[in-house]
């Protein structure tokens, strides 16, 4: 069990360290290719752009359309109730728990669904 763990852990970094050097090689002759028409530092600008902004874009993406979160449920004037009955004696929580349901099942039964 170690053993895999071990291998699979030497297969990563060495996967990791492929893809940082492979990037970088990438790069070098992207701003090597560049460098007659741009000179040194353009090429180079250039290449990092080229390199950075993907990235850079899928995460603002990613930010800024994920899914919006569930609202919380509402507890209502009954719900409260019960909670202060439940600290009390915990085996009222138990029935005063399904009793909420119930009578929140009954209140909204006709209410329309967003």
């Amino acid at each position: 069990m170690i053993a895999r763990l071990g291998a699979k852990a030497v297969l990563l970094a060495i996967g990791l360290g492929m893809a940082f050097f492979g990037v970088g090689l990438l790069g070098l002759a992207l701003a090597q290719s560049l460098k007659l028409l741009f000179g040194e530092a353009g090429a180079l600008a250039i290449a990092g752009g080229v390199l950075l902004l993907p990235p850079f874009f899928w995460a603002v993406a990613k930010l800024l359309f994920r899914a919006p979160k569930p609202p919380p449920p509402a507890s209502g004037l009954l719900a409260t109730l019960v909670a202060a009955v439940a600290k009390e004696t915990p085996w009222m929580a138990v029935i005063g728990a399904g009793l909420t349901g119930l009578a929140e099942m009954f209140l909204n039964r006709n209410r329309p669904r967003k």
